[in-house]
């Protein structure tokens, strides 16, 4: 009896870890790693 309950408190907190590295790495954006945005031109204030 001992042994279920551990395993699904297991299962529950890795499907929950799944869950949140699922999420989380889809909200990131991993191009940004990879590429150098272009300097702005112009003034600060200016919105180009």
């Amino acid at each position: 009896m001992d042994l279920w309950i551990t395993i699904g408190l297991v299962a529950v907190l890795a499907s929950i870890a799944v869950f949140l590295c699922y999420f989380i790495s889809g909200a990131l954006n991993f191009d940004d790693a990879k590429r150098v945005d272009k300097a702005r031109t112009g003034k600060i204030d200016q919105d180009s």
